[in-house]
Order: structure tokens, then sequence, then C-alpha cells
């Protein structure tokens, strides 16, 4: 019972806060391979390239490639895996060509590796939906690999369809499988067929759904926890006060049983009193007997 005594109800909710906050710091974990999206830089791309005038293409993603390759240690064939975040000094260049049908965007990084991205028009949407990578193995970034020199990737999926004068915002990342090489666009917006000064903002953006998720999952993991500390509270005060009136009560039952003079004027007091009943109903009787003589 002295431990409740140290403690009033802010300090237990106090703990109770601090608590969930270390949970849910040692529950978060990182996205696939990479960590948050807000650790890597993102990178700003317009085509054509240094035109104050005119841009087709406007384009901020961050690139995080994830190479697998057959690798040979000694006697052992396995499948090694090389994760790379592209920083500043990786970009080389960039450059691209803007049809009326057709924008195209190719980015040289690395020891020329080359990435480009191509869009494409119908009626009033514009769809991001073919890239091509060239690379090299070479062995400082792919140690003990089986294969050397340059690889080619191809993929034709659709990873962005929006309206015209609409910019694409996912900022939680386009993710394309080519094959060997997963290729990550972290923080990534776009706008193709942008048609105006680079200068000017992207239009109003279309938002891709794995953005919205998160919004409504955390909303919901909050009402849980905010659930979960209302019950906390109200159990933890229910037993606070049951054991304070178990301590007072169990206290006055001590000092009762622990004073025998107390004992003794209880039972004189109520001696007396009953002395006291038994005399006035006497004197009663008494009074009406004397009345009843007189008449």
């Amino acid at each position: 019972m002295s431990m409740f005594k140290n403690f009033n109800l802010m300090d237990i909710l106090e703990f109770f806060v601090v608590y969930l906050i270390l949970i849910s710091k040692k529950t978060c974990s990182p996205v696939d391979e990479y960590e948050a999206e807000d650790q890597f830089p993102v990178f700003e791309f317009t085509i054509p390239r240094n035109d104050p005038t005119y841009a087709c293409i406007k384009l901020q993603t961050s690139l995080f490639l994830a190479v697998t390759y057959p690798a040979k240690i000694g006697n052992e064939e396995v499948l090694k895996k090389v994760n790379l975040s592209l920083s500043d000094t990786d970009i080389s260049s960039y450059t691209g060509f803007c049809h009326t049908d057709r924008n195209q965007i190719e980015i040289v990084f690395l020891n020329e590796w080359r990435l480009e991205f191509y869009f494409y028009r119908t009626n009033e949407t514009y769809v991001f939906n073919h890239v091509v990578l060239y690379y090299k193995l070479d062995g400082s970034l792919f140690p003990y690999s089986i294969h050397h020199g340059a690889q080619s990737e191809v993929y034709d999926s659709t990873f962005v369809n929006s309206s015209l004068y609409h910019s694409y915002r996912c900022n939680s990342g386009v993710s394309i499988d080519l094959k060997e090489v997963k290729i990550h666009l972290l923080n990534f917006k776009v706008e193709a067929f942008f048609d105006k000064r680079p200068n000017l903002p992207f239009d109003e953006e279309i938002v891709c759904q794995s953005d919205k998720e998160p919004i409504s999952t955390i909303f919901k993991g909050w009402l849980y926890i905010i659930a979960g500390m209302v019950a906390f509270l109200v159990i933890i005060s229910t037993l606070y006060l049951y054991m304070i009136h178990r301590s007072h009560a169990k206290k006055l039952k001590r000092e009762v049983e622990s004073d025998p003079f107390e004992i003794a004027d209880i039972e004189d007091n109520l001696e007396e009193s009953n002395n006291y009943d038994t005399i006035q109903r006497t004197n009663s009787s008494k009074e009406k007997k004397r009345l009843v003589v007189r008449v």
C-alpha cells in the first residue's frame, strides 16, 4: 500500500504516456530495404535542361536501387544483393526531349549508368509507362559477380496515370521491378507535358493511394492508443480509490480495536442511555395513574 501513497494519478498517467511513446518508437520499422524516405536527397530535373523559358517535364525524386546478381564464392554460387542510395555526387548529368505526344528524360549516374523514363500523352491524360536501365557489373560495386560488363533492363508498365495540367505526387514511392534490379523512386513528384516556364510551380497535384492510406492508418492507431489510455486510467483510478478506501477502513478498525478505554466509554454511554429511557417510561406511567385518580 505504501507504493500507492507515493504516486498520485498524474504520475501514473505520465508513466503510461512515456511507455506508449517508447513502444511506438520500437515498433516503427523502415520500409523494405531502405530507411525513411525523408533521409534521401531529392533531385530536381527539368527538360529541356537549363532552358529558362520552357519545360515539358518537371521531376522531383530520390533514387534507390536494389541490384541482385549471381556471385561465386569459392566453389559455391549464390545470389547477392547490393542496395544503392544515390547522393548528389552520384548524378553525372541528365538530358531528354520534348515531343507533342512523348516526353523523355535520361539520367546518367555512377559509372555511366543510364536510366530513361518515357511519358506518353493520350487525349486529356499522360502516362509514365516505359523504363530503360543500362548498368555495369564491376568488381568494386558487385564483388564475386559471375557476370561483368554492360547490362540492360527494359520494363513496360503504367507507373503513373495523370490528367494533363496536373502533377502526380507519391512520396511513399513508385517501385519499378526490372527483374534483377528494383528501382524505388521516393519523394516522387512529376508533371509531364508541363508546357510552361520551369520556374513556375507544379499544377494541382493528384496524390497516389499509398500516400493517402498512412494518414488513416495513423489516425486509427492513435484512436486505439487513446481508447487504451482511457480504459487503463479507469482501471487504475478504480484500484487507486479502492485501495485508499480499504486502507482508511483498516486504519479506523485498528484504532477502535487498540483503545479499550474508548470501548468502555461507549458501553457506559449505552448503559446510561438505557437507564434514562427506563426512568422516563416510569415517570410517564406515574403521571398517567395520577390523572386517572383525579378523574
